[in-house]
């Protein structure tokens, strides 16, 4: 143990800052990914089914408003705007940070306007809207200054800034409501972001500071430029993974949409193994790409799909066992929910792989067309099953929505390239497995010594085929 112990210390002595900055990062999300997921079942027992729903309501709101409060200018547009204005960083960051402030105060005002004099539609308190739109107005200077220092492979400061959201959202939040018990779901919201605000206020004083300057129309006129064609798209992404909530609220209640969210709760967890997959997956997939080696990527690629859909299967599986860990029996419905929505999350992953070679072939226009057909799928669907099914429906349409993008991707990679890259009868048959597991694997949870005999099998399989799975993967990665 001692040798292991040493050589791991050595490894990490000699691997580059690229590597290292990489490996933290991922390390401190899952930490910090890990706590919110841990800490549910805290939360649910000390808040109602309808106050958890509240939450849930104000988190999809949050997603929706934010994609035009902040005008995406946090994501794509910033990183290539720091490459192709390296010299006027500064003055670039600080054009940046005033769009979004004026776009935030538009939009605060809008969205003010309507929902207290035409309709009202936002089902969130007063205190609630606004720290909605300060987090709105303060947040993206934070977000610019954690894209520098990764940019800059300078890791330590904002691992150590992740780590003290990490500790401080939870505690500030059982603080505030255990201070505030007559205004639970204000104290749970605003606690879980406090640490957040703090240091954005910090970067936005920084920025302030440090801008040498006015803002620059330009740099204004660039960044609109480059969003305004993503804002349908951004809309698309969010109407996939969280319009479903705001329906099941407004059909069936804020306790059913708090209890569909404890589903989402794990299709998180399961998204964020597939985010950390996808990171390392990416760079191979552009380089065997880009050297015209993509006959390659198969062999890489299915192997490790298909692990992670032994993965979302097992989940299935425990699915009784999760909902009671996670929370009061309140929740118990919760565990029918986790099926569809876990076996969604794995298709959608596949088309992450498609979209993945598509955005290298500059085939933008298809991965967000095919992304906005899935929206509009999803919410036709959910209009017609909801009222007629109940919350429950929502997974399955979503499920099924989520297919159309993956064939359309796949289609459109073969017209582009001649042939589909990947094995597609492998991948196929995997997804066959997964999609079928979500319909019926819940007709067994009341046999547990049967999911558990499953679960050893599945285990005894993966432990056989080991070396496809995992073996060679690396090598070929890295080769």
């Amino acid at each position: 143990m001692k040798t292991w112990i040493n050589k791991g210390i050595e490894s990490l002595r000699h691997m580059s800052v690229q590597v290292k900055a990489s490996m933290a990062f991922m390390v401190v999300n899952f930490m910090q990914k890990g706590i919110a997921f841990l800490t549910t079942p805290v939360f649910t027992r000390l808040l109602s089914t309808e106050e958890y729903g509240k939450i849930t309501v104000y988190s999809s709101w949050l997603e929706i408003i934010g994609i035009f409060a902040m005008f995406g200018l946090t994501s794509n547009v910033y990183y290539n705007g720091i490459l192709d204005y390296k010299k006027d960083q500064d003055n670039f960051t600080f054009s940046m940070l005033t769009l979004s402030n004026v776009i935030t105060l538009t939009v605060m005002l809008a969205v003010w306007t309507v929902n207290r004099y035409v309709l009202h539609f936002l089902d969130i308190s007063p205190v609630l809207f606004f720290f909605m739109f300060l987090s709105f107005f303060i947040e993206p200077a934070f977000e610019f200054w954690q894209a520098g220092q990764r940019f800059s492979y300078k890791y330590r400061l904002v691992c150590l800034f992740m780590v003290l959201v990490m500790i401080g959202s939870p505690v500030f939040s059982l603080m505030g409501i255990r201070l505030c018990p007559s205004m639970k779901v204000e104290a749970r919201i605003i606690g879980a972001q406090l640490v957040t605000a703090l240091l954005s206020t910090g970067c936005y004083i920084g920025f302030i500071c440090h801008a040498g300057g006015r803002p620059k129309m330009r740099y204004w006129r660039y960044a609109v430029k480059y969003n305004l064609a993503l804002i349908p798209f951004f809309l698309s992404n969010y109407i996939l993974n969280g319009s479903d909530r705001l329906m099941i609220s407004w059909y069936c209640g804020d306790d059913k949409a708090g209890i569909y969210g404890i589903g989402h709760t794990m299709a998180s967890v399961v998204n964020i193994i597939w985010s950390s997959v996808n990171a390392t997956l990416l760079p191979t997939i552009y380089l065997k790409c880009d050297e015209d080696r993509r006959e390659e990527l198969s062999g890489i690629v299915v192997p490790v799909i298909t692990g992670f859909a032994a993965v979302c299967i097992m989940i299935m599986l425990l699915s009784p066992e999760i909902i009671r860990c996670l929370a009061p029996s309140s929740y118990g419905e919760g565990m029918y929910v986790i099926p569809v929505v876990v076996g969604g999350t794995f298709i959608m992953s596949l088309y992450t792989v498609f979209s993945n070679n598509l955005l290298y072939e500059k085939s933008s226009r298809t991965v967000g067309a095919a992304g906005i057909a899935a929206a509009v799928l999803n919410l036709v669907l959910n209009m017609i099953f909801i009222p007629k099914s109940g919350y429950l429906a929502a997974g399955y349409t979503t499920l099924c929505a989520y297919i159309l993008p993956v064939v359309w991707g796949s289609v459109a990679l073969k017209r582009l390239t001649g042939y589909f890259v990947y094995d597609i009868r492998q991948i196929g048959t995997v997804s066959v497995a997964v999609i079928f597991s979500s319909l019926f694997v819940s007709r067994l949870y009341d046999h547990l010594l049967l999911r558990l005999g499953i679960l050893l099998g599945m285990l005894i399989v993966l432990w056989i085929r080991r070396k496809w799975l995992f073996g060679d993967i690396a090598g070929k990665i890295f080769r």
